[in-house]
């Protein structure tokens, strides 16, 4: 897939304003009061600007995390969690286990949640610490994945006209992935750390960070959730269009991905080996889902929760996927087939928090297909507004068309098709 070049919209040429022509007077010359008040003022704004956009962000944030703890149940029992007694594979995901049974039993948390607890308005079902501290994660991940998905739409927007839409986008898509069911509503300690740790990976991945933070991450983060497995494919094709430019089997079988992922892998398989083995005589969960998954699609009630994958983009993602112009963010997109086949064998596809991890990508991506189509139909009503009063041919080949190439480079016509 060839990566077509950024256009380049001039800007129309109009007078100066006074007080820019102030500005840009002489440092040697003394500089008016006036002039100083216009340009604080000019600086004051976009400050203003971003610092609501902050304030409102962590109040979105805050009301997400609180409804999720409220309206989804926990399935785990967090009590026998934390003392190495929940089911299989449950259990396994214990990076955080020791932190909650620390904070359960601490003087300070018990006697903080219990004083939150005589609120019977805000907490009708009561206050634990380990609440308490699933509140505090929870908003700091959904902060930082909000953050990161802002960051990959920055860099690979080329108009970067839609930025303050991808963190609503984000939340809203975890809205849907993560409270709006009508089955399997539960929640589990451990999924908001798991969004957060997919989104530090797309970070690093995407952006060529030392190679040692990436395994670094994948060792933390696969104690907290085995999912980390489907990271290593991001990063495999992030290599290989680094290395060779564009997708290659050569390119994923280069030597210096087969010497990270290769021994990541095995860390992957012996790790779970070692912790199932610990944790044999734990009641058990884990088993294939296949035809448990075959079942539900067999039954017509649960079709708007399975097509509730992706946040409901997968039909927006396969119709548009060759407007996302960034070569990365675009292939990174054939993982998603790849992460489908992988939850249809070992997941409920009904408890749509298995797709929660994908959000980073799918915000920004979802955003970036959007300003690329509303871009082409701009630029379609704008040639037709300048159109003399004559029969219009529309479709290929038609007036519009020919308007377009008259007045634009050939790739914002491409661009407009």
């Amino acid at each position: 897939m060839q990566q077509v070049d950024a256009i380049d919209v001039a800007e129309p040429e109009t007078a100066p304003r006074v007080e820019e022509c102030l500005l840009e007077s002489p440092v040697s010359q003394p500089r008016h009061p006036a002039v100083v008040e216009v340009s604080q003022r000019r600086d004051a704004v976009p400050r203003l600007r971003r610092l609501a956009a902050i304030a409102l962000s962590i109040l979105a944030a805050v009301q997400f995390v609180g409804a999720y703890l409220y309206l989804e149940f926990p399935y785990l029992d967090v009590n026998l969690w934390e003392r190495g007694y929940a089911p299989l594979p449950f259990q396994t995901r214990l990076l955080l286990a020791p932190l909650y049974r620390w904070v359960d039993t601490a003087p300070w948390s018990v006697h903080f949640a219990s004083k939150l607890a005589r609120n019977n308005y805000f907490f009708p079902r009561g206050v634990t610490p380990a609440l308490v501290l699933e509140f505090v994660v929870g908003v700091a991940c959904v902060l930082f994945s909000g953050w990161v998905a802002t960051r990959l739409y920055q860099a690979g927007s080329r108009k970067r006209l839609l930025g303050p839409f991808v963190f609503p986008l984000f939340l809203v898509l975890a809205t849907v992935l993560y409270i709006v069911h009508t089955v399997q509503n539960f929640r589990y300690v451990y999924d908001m750390p798991s969004l957060a740790a997919f989104a530090c990976g797309f970070y690093l991945i995407y952006f060529r960070k030392p190679v040692l933070w990436f395994v670094l991450l994948f060792a933390v983060a696969t104690l907290n959730r085995e999912t980390t497995l489907l990271l290593l494919p991001f990063w495999a094709i992030s290599e290989s269009l680094a290395s060779e430019g564009r997708l290659s089997v050569r390119g994923l079988l280069r030597w210096r991905v087969l010497l990270v992922a290769g021994p990541l892998l095995v860390f992957w398989v012996l790790w779970h080996h070692i912790v199932f083995g610990i944790f044999k005589t734990n009641a058990s969960e884990y088993y294939p889902r296949f035809l448990f998954n075959l079942r539900c699609f067999a039954r017509l009630r649960y079709w708007p929760q399975l097509a509730c994958a992706f946040g409901f983009l997968w039909p927006f993602l396969m119709l548009y996927w060759r407007e996302v112009r960034d070569r990365q963010l675009r292939a990174w997109l054939l993982v998603l087939p790849v992460w489908y086949a992988f939850m249809f064998q070992w997941a409920i596809l009904t408890e749509t928090r298995v797709f929660g991890e994908l959000l980073p990508l799918l915000a920004p991506v979802a955003v970036i297909i959007a300003e690329e189509l509303l871009s082409a139909r701009v630029l379609r009503l704008a040639a037709q507004d300048t159109a003399p009063a004559l029969p219009r041919e529309m479709g290929r080949g038609g007036w519009t068309e020919r308007v377009l190439e008259e007045n634009h480079p050939p790739t914002v016509v491409a661009a407009s098709r």
